[in-house]
């Protein structure tokens, strides 16, 4: 047998095994995944999916029993206010964040089954690149030797010009199953890159779905607590309760300079000034005050006691506090918010490095966030030039006026303008999960925001404006 026909018999099989492996790779392994708004089954383990579906199973449960109290407390808070009113309203609102918490706790559960699907695709694309370099690796090794030889060297080794001719004609096969190989690796990396920046994206929903838990915990205790201090201070009484009221809604002035404090950013205004701010706000955008008012609030009140940063490094995001300059990770995201914050503090004339941010919460999450409204740098650019063009110069997210009107615009766009409960609600869930506002689990915030929105408007209503 001559070299050629060793050589020949050499590729055909190295290809035959190499075609095989690639074509069971494209039938196994490089389909492109298929990742759904909810809870994934397709990619998770055989014991995991059956986990899946049962807190699929679970939360659907909840959701309908959480839709059952709301449907109740809004039919309740038409009704004339009485003491059994309320003591039943807050009954329903305890039950209904009891079960909003489940439901927080069962998807974070969800978000960890697929962060670890996430992890385990991107091993095994990983390792598979990794093989098919090797494999290619002995071709390419192989047919750079054979390419080293003259054509006549080759057709003095064949023998016959019919088996120089099919040595020939294997090669070029071989070169195009190269060529697609590598573009399979190309798509690969691709795929990698794609469930990396999916896993980015499960690890944000966990670090908000665990804000909100957090948040939903001490709503059951404030619930409790204003429950508690009703029946102590009306003693259980009708007439206890009705004078209680009388006397509310005769103290004006107490009212008029009640303080609106926006406890995460160290701003503290009367409610008076704050309606001013925000009727202002109103007039330039047609969102109602008493609702931005409870936005802004409900914003300010999730970070109260996350306190005030300086970013010191904007490639690792480090930062340290205001007042004690301890030193904190994750004051800012540098892939998202560092570049829009320079560009930010820049045209405002700002030190980026003596400019406040939030401090991160100290168990998920980045801080980052500017001034009264608690926008983050990558949202606030996405309003600046709206801004900028109601307002007629650059806003400056660390202004009050700016910043309350820059959220009214946001509001705005998500379409608050129609002063309904429902398009209210919307918009505040939009404010708060951008696509992902009709999201189940996420609905403790519209509904929040709206409760809250109902108390500024009664004691707004209270001042005669």
């Amino acid at each position: 047998m001559s070299d050629l026909e060793i050589t020949h018999k050499k590729y055909l099989l190295v290809y035959i095994g190499a075609s095989l492996m690639f074509a069971l790779y494209a039938v196994i392994n490089w389909a492109p995944f298929s990742f759904a708004q909810n809870i994934e089954t397709d990619s998770i383990p055989a014991g995991k999916e059956d986990r899946k579906e049962e807190l699929q199973t679970q939360l659907k449960a909840i959701q309908d029993e959480i839709s059952m109290y709301r449907d109740e407390i809004k039919q309740k808070q038409l009704e004339e206010r009485s003491l059994a009113t309320e003591v039943s309203i807050l009954n329903s609102q305890i039950k209904k964040v009891e079960l909003e918490l489940r439901q927080t706790a069962l998807a974070i559960r969800s978000t960890e089954f697929s962060i670890d699907a996430n992890n385990e695709k991107i091993m095994e694309f990983s390792e598979k690149i990794s093989y098919d370099k090797e494999i290619m690796g002995e071709l390419m090794r192989a047919m750079y030797e054979e390419g080293n030889k003259g054509i006549l060297e080759l057709i003095v080794a064949s023998g016959n010009i019919s088996d120089f001719v099919d040595h020939e004609r294997l090669l070029v096969t071989i070169q195009a199953s190269l060529h697609k190989s590598l573009e399979d690796i190309k798509a690969g990396k691709q795929n990698i890159e794609n469930e990396q920046k999916r896993l980015e994206e499960e690890r944000d929903e966990q670090e908000r779905l665990r804000a909100l838990q957090k948040v939903q915990s001490d709503s059951i205790e404030n619930k409790k607590g204003e429950k508690k201090n009703l029946l102590d201070v009306t003693k259980g009484e009708k007439a206890e309760f009705e004078r209680l009221v009388a006397q509310k809604q005769k103290d004006i002035e107490q009212i008029r300079n009640q303080i609106f404090l926006l406890e995460g950013t160290g701003v503290s205004i009367s409610l008076d000034e704050a309606y001013k701010i925000a009727k202002s706000a109103s007039d330039k955008t047609g969102v109602r005050p008493s609702f931005l008012l409870a936005v802004l609030k409900q914003e300010s009140s999730w970070g109260q006691n996350i306190g005030q940063c300086y970013l010191v490094n904007p490639k690792t995001g480090e930062g340290k506090g205001v007042n004690t300059g301890r030193i904190f990770q994750r004051v800012m995201k540098p892939t998202r918010d560092v570049e829009p914050f320079f560009k930010i503090t820049d045209e405002l004339g700002r030190d980026p490095y003596s400019t406040p941010v939030s401090c991160p919460h100290p168990d998920y999450g980045w801080g980052g966030a500017m001034g009264p409204a608690q926008f983050i740098p990558s949202t606030w650019m996405g309003y600046r030039n709206k801004g900028d063009g109601i307002l007629g110069y650059i806003p400056d997210p660390w202004d009050l006026r700016d910043s309350f009107t820059v959220s009214a615009i946001k509001l705005a766009g998500g379409g608050a303008t129609s002063h309904s409960y429902d398009s209210e609600w919307k918009a505040a869930m939009i404010y708060y999960a951008g696509g992902n506002w009709n999201n189940p689990v996420y609905s403790f915030y519209g509904d929040s925001v709206m409760e809250l929105a109902t108390v500024i408007e009664r004691e707004i209503g209270a001042l005669g404006e």
